[in-house]
């Protein structure tokens, strides 16, 4: 007996990317909660589309296809048969992006030192991802991989007395800011120190969080402080990465730049 569209749970179904239809926004990918979605290059190497690289990451609760404006991604019922395009009958010239992004942070740390910034969360194994050379690298924590005055003052002190050669910043997906209920922080933190809020602060309170729903949009930000910042010497490459919580590999999103030509 054949179930009714009425009677089909949300997690027997599955997203059925049109690739005419998509705008390559990449609102989906950020609007998944279990992270499944991820951009995969084109043939054409200036497009990309969402796909689902693993269909039992998926759990069916539509989120992608709500955010979608154009109409290129939609959850159909026909479980089996979209999972059979998934994972076989790709489009053509179509290359899961991370694959060819994968960065050997282990390597570049054996062949000089560098400073690492990334977020606090625990989640994020960096120093086992060093192994043996993680005396190359000096690691920063912040909340979110913010770029604060704090940050800059160990990235500068790394440089110039700790002789490391390279910035790196690790962004990661599943970071807790992500969902952070500002308003009910803020209650708890004026609870604490009252009318002084505002005054130690000196701007917005979300906008002192520095929160961003976009981990790649945040990491870019992060990494234009950097550049900013006359205490970083300009010859000295940045790189940015992001970190994934469900295989632990670590991806390139961009670099290594410089400010200026060495």
């Amino acid at each position: 007996m054949t179930e009714s569209p009425s009677t089909i749970k949300r997690n027997d179904l599955l997203p059925w990317v049109i690739p005419e239809q998509c705008e390559a926004c990449a609102d989906c990918v950020n609007a998944c909660p279990v992270f499944g979605l991820e951009m995969w290059q084109t043939d054409n190497p200036d497009f990309s589309i969402p796909w689902l690289s693993n269909p039992d990451a998926c759990i069916g609760c539509g989120k992608c296809e709500e955010v979608c404006v154009w109409g290129g991604i939609n959850m159909t019922a026909h479980v089996e048969e979209a999972r059979r395009r998934l994972l076989v009958k790709r489009p053509a010239g179509l290359t899961r992006q991370h694959d060819n992004r994968k960065f050997n942070l282990r390597e570049v740390a054996a062949q000089m030192k560098v400073v690492i910034l990334t977020c606090l969360d625990s989640r994020l194994h960096v120093e086992d991802i060093l192994q043996e050379h993680r005396d190359n690298a000096y690691i920063l924590r912040n909340a979110g991989a913010a770029v604060t005055e704090c940050a800059i003052r160990s990235m500068m002190l790394a440089i110039d007395i700790l002789e490391a050669k390279q910035i790196i910043l690790i962004g990661h997906r599943m970071c807790g800011l992500r969902v952070i209920n500002t308003k009910r922080l803020k209650t708890v933190v004026e609870t604490r120190v009252e009318a002084e809020v505002s005054q130690m602060l000196g701007q917005p309170f979300k906008k002192w969080l520095q929160l961003s729903t976009d981990p790649e949009t945040n990491l870019r930000k992060q990494a234009e402080i950097i550049r900013q910042s006359k205490l970083i010497p300009g010859d000295i490459p940045l790189t940015g990465l992001m970190y994934d919580e469900y295989n632990g590999h670590i991806y390139r999103i961009f670099g290594p730049e410089t400010k200026v030509s060495p």
